[in-house]
């Protein structure tokens, strides 16, 4: 590939802004219908490997490199490719020995600064560089050709390299695509891809909003996953979603899918960590699809505290559900099919008075046999001589069970109720310990040690500015650490030019930057009597605002005459601001000027203000 990197610069960004345009004149034109893309030439038209000229009615014969025997079964199967007209020459091209798109729109908008990649000047009449308007040559780009020979071969190298960033970023996006699933499977379990394509999600989010409007009466849900969480793992059934579930969002998971326990547990603790500091009024739980029945109607204990010790919890209460719901019979059995907007069956405990708390614990337990909970008027028959009157009766101990004689415990949801505290009002609130208050006290006091300029004798840069050589007089103080500058460049949105696909059935829409962001180091190595380089450390730089100052000590001081700095990292990644640049001077460069380390760095020590006097404020960093 004979591409300069400095060409493809100047060409990188006119040709992503020109293929943002042409996939939305694809959009617009679909006007929301499923429309597939008839063009027989994409905006890269990347050549297979051994794909060679279909021949024929060819004229231009471009790509004839390839091997005989890999040549005579491509060619043959590209002999019913159409036969297209290139735009420049007028003759006739395959689809093989075509350019993308791509190359003519860029054609057409710069065609003076592709004729001088060619050496030849704008006014020299050539028709590969002619100025032409783009206004008045739109539909020739939209609908024309160039073939390969016409286009420039540092504009073909620039396709092919934006094609190699469009297929790493689609391999990125599939990647986080494929994370998010597995973690959203790991909350709301396997029912998640058979919930996505059967349900309405605006018309789900607009039900769970009402039925917790309706529920929360005016207060809170506080713990939503993720902005709070289980502290342990719980024992789930094989065949249960995760307990991550209990506190998924409502419009999230199946209808149908609820957590339960495994058959062996008659005793399930739930940890619940709130987001931040609130006052809880009470839980709510959502009863399971399946419903409850005569034997797995759990007891409910409920503690609170703001430490994680059990000793220093308090208890809120105990409830029975089965006595809250025996005068209710909607809550044996699965639950009957009603409205969309109806409030699905739950049972509420609240506490008698509000709680200011950060951990919540559940205790859901099984009833024992000969509990209150049973009946024995209607369990045993004790004038009956046919039977033996304490034998277990035949009835179903728990719809959720898989066996239907085995109790289960099982849930739906669970909703802690209240509203969060302000971080103010917990501040000002809560009083402070003294060890809480030494510790505002050191947070506040002046140090006693300062920051102050290691003077140097001279620097030298390289490699683009991006490494830096400071040379120091062999009486300087012990180097504790340096000051940079944060850099002014930028991290560009727009890194390659989009898919030609126009429907983006991704489920994160998360952009590269964010899926695999660049990072920035700076290597620091220092000179070793007698003349061997030492690295110091790597320092990872932090996104900051431009020209923010960032410090970093050293991890042991240092004597040297001669220290160097070194930019490693994703450095192609940045770009200069193109709102600070001048047009009429701009050159499209490597690497952005932004992060040169000139003028950035400046070495340190550290001493006692009062022993430096009146030189203290000079030479303060």
């Amino acid at each position: 590939m004979t591409l300069i990197w400095e060409d493809y610069a100047k060409l990188q960004t006119p040709l992503h802004c020109l293929a943002k345009l042409l996939l939305e004149d694809k959009i617009t034109a679909a006007i929301g219908l499923d429309t597939a893309d008839d063009n027989v030439i994409d905006f890269w038209n990347i050549v297979r490997i051994g794909e060679t000229c279909s021949g024929g009615l060819c004229e231009v014969h471009a790509e004839t490199k390839a091997s005989k025997s890999t040549s005579s079964v491509v060619s043959s199967a590209g002999g019913s490719q159409p036969v297209l007209l290139c735009s420049q020459c007028e003759r006739n091209v395959c689809k093989v020995c075509s350019a993308g798109r791509g190359a003519l729109l860029l054609t057409v908008s710069n065609s003076r600064e592709v004729s001088n990649y060619n050496g030849v000047s704008s006014q020299s009449g050539s028709s590969h560089g002619c100025q032409v308007d783009v206004s008045s040559n739109r539909s020739v780009a939209l609908e024309g050709v160039i073939c390969k020979q016409c286009c420039h071969e540092t504009v073909l190298d620039a396709l092919i390299l934006d094609y190699v960033r469009v297929l790493i970023s689609l391999r990125r996006g599939a990647r986080a695509d494929s994370a998010a699933h597995k973690a959203l499977n790991q909350v709301v379990g396997s029912s998640l891809r058979d919930y996505l394509p059967e349900r309405n999600q605006s018309s789900d989010s607009q039900r769970a909003f009402k039925v917790l409007r309706h529920l929360l009466n005016g207060e809170k849900s506080l713990a939503e996953f993720p902005s709070a969480s289980f502290l342990h793992s719980v024992e789930t059934a094989a065949d249960s979603v995760p307990f991550l579930s209990l506190l998924a969002p409502l419009d999230s998971g199946s209808q149908h899918s609820y957590w339960k326990a495994t058959p062996s547990a008659t005793c399930v603790e739930f940890i619940v960590v709130l987001g931040s500091l609130s006052d809880v009024s009470g839980v709510i739980l959502l009863v399971s699809p399946c419903g409850y029945s005569a034997a797995d109607a759990p007891t409910v204990q409920i503690w609170a505290s703001n430490k994680i010790h059990k000793e220093e919890r308090s208890s809120m209460g105990k409830w029975d559900v089965q006595s809250l719901i025996t005068s209710s019979p909607d809550f044996y059995g699965p639950e009957k099919l009603g409205r969309e907007d109806e409030v699905p069956r739950h049972v509420k405990f609240a506490f008698r008075n509000p709680v200011r708390c950060r951990i919540i614990w559940i205790t859901l337990r099984l009833q024992r046999p000969g509990s209150s909970s049973v009946n024995f008027e209607k369990d045993f028959n004790l004038l009956s001589l046919d039977e033996n009157p304490f034998a277990q009766v035949n009835r179903r101990a728990s719809f959720g069970g898989s066996v239907e004689s085995d109790p289960c415990l099982h849930a739906k949801r669970i909703l802690v109720v209240g509203s969060p505290v302000m971080k103010d009002m917990g501040v000002t609130s809560s009083p402070q310990s003294p060890d809480q208050m030494n510790l505002k006290n050191w947070l506040e006091r002046a140090p006693r040690l300062n920051r102050f300029k290691v003077p140097i004798e001279a620097e030298r840069l390289s490699d683009n500015d991006l490494s830096l050589e400071q040379y120091l007089s062999p009486a300087s103080p012990l180097l504790a650490g340096f000051r940079l500058d944060a850099f002014t460049a930028i991290k560009p949105r727009v890194t390659h030019a989009p898919s030609s696909d126009i429907h983006d059935m991704s489920v994160t829409f998360l952009e590269d930057r964010y899926i695999s962001p660049a990072v920035l180091y700076i290597q620091v190595s220092f000179l070793q009597e007698p003349y061997s380089m030492v690295t110091i450390a790597d320092y990872r730089l932090p996104e900051t605002k431009a020209g923010t100052p960032m410090y970093f000590d050293f991890p042991k001081e240092v004597q040297t005459r001669r220290i160097s700095f070194r930019l490693l990292g994703d450095v192609a990644a940045f770009a200069d601001d193109p709102t600070e640049q001048d047009d009429s001077g701009f050159r499209a460069s490597s690497l952005a000027s932004g992060l040169s380390l000139s003028n950035r760095i400046k070495l340190y020590y550290y001493a006692d203000p009062y022993e430096l006097g009146k030189w203290a404020s000079l030479s303060a960093v």
